[in-house]
């Protein structure tokens, strides 16, 4: 009430002013608070987001430095293909000229065994003949 008696010899119209300028304060202050709420709250989204895109950039980096391994190691191993399928080109190489002389060697031992063999009947034939004559007298 004695905040009322204080406003008497201005009129109520100092009084409804001060209300409203009261009342202006209290909404102006809570609107005040909810805008740094909202501030505070765009900022923590802001900083969310920054920090997903900065989680996805380092998962990405990841994925591509994974992938630069596996393709290091891809390469490594079709190097590895690639030595051990020359080395093998060479071994059928190897083998081919080893068949081929040994194809020769028994073409040339077929040869031999087919004139040892013309000699021997040959042979066979003489002692037969001489024995034929012996055995006849």
């Amino acid at each position: 009430m004695e905040v009322l008696k204080l406003f008497v010899p201005y009129g109520p119209g100092w009084l409804g002013g001060a209300a409203l300028v009261l009342i202006a304060a209290y909404f102006g202050r809570q609107f005040l608070d909810e805008y740094k709420r909202q501030n505070q709250r765009k900022g923590e989204l802001d900083l969310k987001r920054e920090e997903r895109k900065q989680a996805e950039v380092d998962e990405r980096a990841q994925r591509d430095r994974e992938r630069s391994q596996m393709e290091g190691r891809i390469a490594a191993q079709m190097e590895r293909s690639n030595t051990l399928i020359e080395g093998m080109k060479t071994l059928m190489e190897s083998v081919v000229a080893s068949n081929d002389v040994l194809h020769a060697d028994l073409v040339h031992s077929q040869a031999r065994s087919q004139g040892m063999a013309e000699k021997v009947d040959h042979i066979y034939d003489r002692v037969d003949l001489m024995y034929n004559k012996e055995t006849s007298r």
